[in-house]
């Protein structure tokens, strides 16, 4: 990695931990080149604009979600996948650059830009969302055809409702029973997987 790489690096690194506490709207051109030391002209050479910064930080935020969430959840039993999944999910980013009020950078994104629909940036965050949602809806549909989940679950119903069961997490733990919030979510998740498998007398939602 050469010298420029290693800016545009650290560029995305500084962009995803402020965006994961400020939002992606506060990312600017000044902002960016203020917490990497760079002049305006410095970090400009590194994207045309500062939306193509934002959208390159949203790229950079799914890859890290995928290193750090999505892959050490997987597991051979959906069920587990997807406690695993939720759980890792709850926190990622407060543990990930250990600042109390960080949250995930994509839901902060959607609120944001959720109004914008005529902005790549709400293209770009929207496809993320969808890309999450489809993956969530397959391993569910995976526990359906496993025998894990019961076989009349509707799984575009109950992924829906783990997802929305996130969203509502990541916009209120900062502000609702801040000290439990993700304990009560965890819980939460556990009790809806619970609520969809076929026998839950006989399994375990523990990893």
């Amino acid at each position: 990695m050469n010298k420029g790489e290693r800016t545009r690096q650290t560029i995305l690194e500084q962009g995803m931990r402020f965006s994961s506490q400020y939002g992606l709207i506060e990312v600017t051109i000044g902002s960016m080149a203020k917490l990497c030391g760079l002049s305006r002209s410095g970090l400009i050479s590194h994207f045309d604009s500062k939306e193509d910064m934002q959208l390159a930080i949203l790229d950079y935020c799914e890859d890290q979600f995928m290193l750090h969430v999505v892959a050490p959840a997987r597991h051979h039993d959906p069920l587990v996948q997807l406690k695993m999944l939720f759980s890792i999910w709850a926190d990622w980013t407060r543990e990930l650059f250990n600042e109390p009020h960080s949250t995930c950078p994509f839901i902060k994104a959607l609120v944001e830009f959720n109004c914008h629909t005529d902005s790549p940036i709400h293209t770009k965050v929207t496809e993320q969302h969808n890309r999450l949602f489809s993956y969530i809806k397959h391993k569910i549909v995976q526990g359906i055809e496993s025998g894990i989940f019961h076989p009349e679950l509707d799984a575009q119903c109950a992924a829906y409702e783990l997802y929305n069961l996130y969203l509502g997490h990541a916009i209120a733990k900062n502000t609702v029973l801040t000290e439990h919030a993700s304990e009560l979510f965890k819980r939460n998740i556990e009790h809806l997987l619970e609520s969809y498998q076929a026998d839950p007398k006989t399994r375990s939602v523990s990893a």
